[in-house]
């Protein structure tokens, strides 16, 4: 395996795709003024420039996946931080993630992996790198689910999370008798000190975030896991975007994950972290 992802790592620059091209701008799909936009490719030569938010929840690990992947390819790896994170309605992304993947960025890291991509035209996803969990977080010591919390007890989920619309989906189903309050919130410490007085009885997060406040928090040593029922298991898969016309690149990405899934590499680096999830896809 090695050695047919090290001849796929020399396969990059044999292709030329490593090299400097002259190609039109991108097109205008997302409202960036063409003066913004470089018209040339990069010199790139044996090495590709990884970029992520510095603002990320998964900015550190990212950084160790992208590492993998270039060792897995044989290639020199440069990172590249920017944005500085975005507003919850996501003013402004598109048109910053264009503008980086065109004048800076080989690949972005860190960004979900959902069907039915926002993404633009000019934007490839690769196949996800980890799949992680939405968890349900307790103090209660006889509680084992979240069907075990009373429904007077009110719960509290992270603003605008692929895991509050999976619960205001659910709820939207329910009788107002069979269902919870749902509190959202934006500040992750807030909420968990609401769950330790007791104002809330659990509270729904990605367990990415579970895992740092578990580490930073001394708050949430309090805190234990319990099965997410009757919500059905809800994963955030993250991948990594590039420019869709590096179709070959992409697909040597792909790859390059597959094998580092198969032997554990990205296992271990999400040990490193906390995280508990699946390598790659969750299905």
């Amino acid at each position: 395996m090695r050695r047919f992802l090290k001849t796929l790592g020399r396969g990059l620059c044999s292709l030329g795709l490593l090299s400097t091209l002259t190609l039109p701008v991108l097109a205008q799909t997302s409202g960036v003024p063409e003066e913004l936009l470089k018209n040339s490719r990069r010199q790139k030569g044996d090495s590709l420039t990884f970029c992520n938010d510095v603002n990320s929840r998964l900015r550190d690990f990212d950084r160790d996946i992208a590492q993998a992947i270039g060792d897995a390819l044989f290639l020199k790896i440069d990172f590249k931080e920017g944005f500085g994170g975005f507003p919850l309605s996501g003013d402004g992304f598109l048109q910053e993630l264009q503008i980086a993947m065109t004048n800076d960025c080989d690949v972005m890291m860190g960004l979900s992996v959902q069907e039915e991509s926002a993404f633009p035209e000019w934007a490839a996803m690769t196949r996800p790198y980890v799949s992680l969990p939405y968890v349900m977080a307790v103090t209660e010591p006889d509680w084992n689910s979240l069907a075990d919390i009373p429904f007077d007890r009110k719960l509290g989920t992270a603003m605008q999370s692929i895991g509050e619309l999976v619960y205001i989906t659910w709820s939207q189903q329910q009788p107002k008798q069979s269902r919870w309050v749902r509190l959202p919130y934006a500040d992750m410490d807030l909420m968990v000190k609401r769950v330790v007085d007791s104002s809330l009885g659990g509270i729904l997060l990605w367990q990415p975030v579970y895992a740092q406040l578990k580490k930073n928090n001394p708050e949430a040593d309090s805190l234990r896991l319990v099965d997410t029922k009757p919500l059905p298991v809800t994963y955030t898969k993250v991948g990594a975007l590039v420019d869709v016309r590096d179709s070959f690149l992409r697909t040597e990405i792909d790859q390059a994950i597959d094998a580092l899934a198969a032997d554990g590499t990205i296992a271990k680096i999400m040990e490193k972290y906390g995280y508990e999830g699946v390598a790659g896809d969750s299905n």
